[in-house]
């Protein structure tokens, strides 16, 4: 009897995994099969199913929001009072800042009276956080009981209270103060440049030339003049001066700067201005140009105010207009308003159209105003009667009696 050996074809290489395994079967009549038996892997067909969670959307409940409860100086003293919890600097502190930030004028009050019956002996920088409560608060005159009754007191001491008088106006008692500062703190060892310009401020104010003259001395000797960061003191210096037409004097604090900036030449130019030197105006500008110095907006107003009575038909005025549209300032609702008048006082009405038209603002008075002079100047009353109306259009207020003044103007022609 013949043996049949049926042999199978291996199986590919990616059913895995797999092991040989000969074996000789008989199939019917001595029929051996020779064969790889392969050990393949499936997915059940029947697997249980995660639970499929269905993410649902936030929906945010708006709840009224409770107002957090805010207790003032005034009630955390008297909540200490009735647990008689006793107080320290620390504490006192916190308070003064928090009716200092809120200008809390019964809580300073308070505060200071509870620290009076306290045991608690202050320093000498908590009572001058007092100090700047009470005048933060307004109440000066707390600040000046306290001031008086201070064992000891340092240049911030006298610097809160000078600077309290002075943004209340009582220029004559901060300057008194100064002065009785300078006895009694050994000189002017600690003090600093900001506080005498606050004092030439007041010196000023109330047209005292010969303490504007000590202080402007001390500065010197004081060496603050010379220092990088003495723009501020120097420009108060030259508006002092020129607050009393004193120019010369004005004009040697610019010299012995080293690097003038636009607060000193704006000072400067303010002054020219003020005297009457509309010409030296000009060459200010100038200058300004030629030592690299940033202009502003209040130096291109005044330089433009001053070009209108420059007798040269507006040939200065349009190069200080150039210099402000190469510098961005032509823009400005003031700077428009210069060139208006400007360009209206030499008749030239088209240039002071150009700068109208410009405007961004519609609604800014002073423009329309200015323009409106302009055509009434040079004898152009029709078109300033319709740049009234126009105003009006616009929702800008026009007087009556301004409006009949110009209905009235080609009539007499």
């Amino acid at each position: 009897m013949r043996t049949l050996e049926l042999a199978l074809s291996p199986p590919p290489a990616s059913l895995i995994p797999s092991f040989k395994h000969s074996t000789t079967q008989s199939v019917g009549i001595d029929v051996k099969t020779t064969f790889d038996a392969q050990l393949l892997l499936r997915r059940p067909k029947h697997q249980s199913r995660e639970p499929v969670v269905v993410l649902q959307p936030h929906i945010a409940i708006d709840r009224p929001q409770i107002p957090i409860p805010r207790y003032s100086t005034s009630d955390i003293l008297r909540i200490m009072d009735s647990l008689s919890l006793p107080g320290n600097e620390d504490l006192y502190s916190c308070l003064a800042k928090e009716s200092t930030s809120e200008c809390d004028q019964r809580g300073a009050y308070e505060l200071t009276v509870h620290i009076m019956k306290s045991s608690v002996r202050p320093r000498t920088t908590f009572l001058n956080r007092l100090l700047l409560m009470h005048v933060s608060c307004g109440r000066l005159d707390t600040a000046r009981q306290v001031f008086d009754r201070m064992p000891h007191r340092d240049f911030h001491s006298w610097a809160i209270v000078i600077l309290g008088y002075i943004e209340m106006g009582d220029f004559e008692e901060a300057a008194l103060l100064f002065v009785s500062m300078l006895k009694h703190q050994n000189g002017a060892s600690k003090i600093t440049p900001w506080i005498m310009g606050c004092v030439l401020k007041a010196s000023a104010m109330i047209r005292d030339l010969g303490l504007g003259q000590q202080v402007h001395g001390l500065c010197q000797k004081l060496g603050f003049i010379e220092e990088q960061d003495s723009s501020c003191l120097s420009g108060s210096l030259i508006r002092f001066y020129g607050e009393f037409g004193c120019l010369e004097d004005a004009n040697l604090v610019l010299h012995q700067l080293s690097n003038a900036d636009t607060l000193v030449w704006a000072a400067k130019v303010s002054n020219d201005y003020r005297e009457g030197e509309f010409q030296q105006v000009i060459s200010d500008f100038i200058e300004m140009g030629k030592h690299g110095v940033q202009k502003n907006a209040l130096v291109f107003s005044s330089v433009l105010k001053a070009s209108t009575w420059v007798s040269d038909g507006g040939r200065s005025g349009g190069g200080v207009h150039a210099d402000a549209i190469k510098l961005g300032f032509d823009s400005d609702c003031l700077i428009r308003c210069r060139l208006i008048e400007m360009y209206g006082k030499y008749g030239k009405v088209k240039d002071a159209e150009k700068a109208f038209m410009s405007r961004e603002d519609e609604t800014n008075v002073s423009c329309w105003n200015a323009m409106v002079a302009g055509y009434m100047q040079n004898g152009c009353y029709i078109e300033a009667i319709k740049l009234l109306y126009q105003m009006k259009a616009t929702g800008i207020t026009v007087q009556d009696r301004l409006l009949n003044e110009v209905k009235l103007k080609p009539t007499f022609r």
